[in-house]
């Protein structure tokens, strides 16, 4: 109790650095993405998204295709935002400074994944040849169509 005979005013705790649920939302958002997505066949096969591009890998990708489990660099979610307050592994990143940073499944001889049949849900719905390739020409991968390098 204060001196005037008031009831302390509670201090209020402040808010967490990142909210309990927005990464739940965040991670929801993606899974419905991939959900929804169809899977592309893309006949480009220059592999230039698979040497210039972070590719990142799902749980559930390592879990079709054990290799990207024992290729892969795995990825962690730090401690402070995960609800156990340890740091949890998320997924895997697939470029291999072995490979010059280019996918760890690229045969950089012939341009193919050599996982092709069990490739990642983000290698199967990623379309060079439809609304992402625009993305890829602005970004300075690959060039506008009728141009070549």
């Amino acid at each position: 109790m204060s001196e005037t005979g008031e009831e302390p005013t509670p201090q209020k705790e402040p808010p967490p650095a990142v909210p309990p649920d927005w990464l739940d939302d965040e991670l929801e958002d993606d899974d419905d993405l991939f959900e929804t997505a169809a899977e592309i066949k893309n006949e480009c096969r220059c592999g230039e998204c698979c040497r210039r591009m972070i590719i990142e890998t799902e749980l559930d990708d390592a879990e079709r295709e054990p290799k990207i489990k024992e290729r892969g660099s795995p990825i962690y979610l730090p401690a402070e935002v995960t609800e156990s307050g340890q740091k949890e592994l998320i997924g895997y990143n697939l470029n291999d400074k072995a490979n010059d940073y280019a996918c760890t499944f690229l045969d950089t001889t012939t341009n193919l994944c050599s996982i092709y049949d069990t490739r990642p849900w983000v290698c199967r719905v990623f379309d060079c040849d439809g609304e992402q390739r625009e993305e890829l020409v602005q970004l300075g991968i690959l060039p506008p169509k009728g141009r070549s390098r």
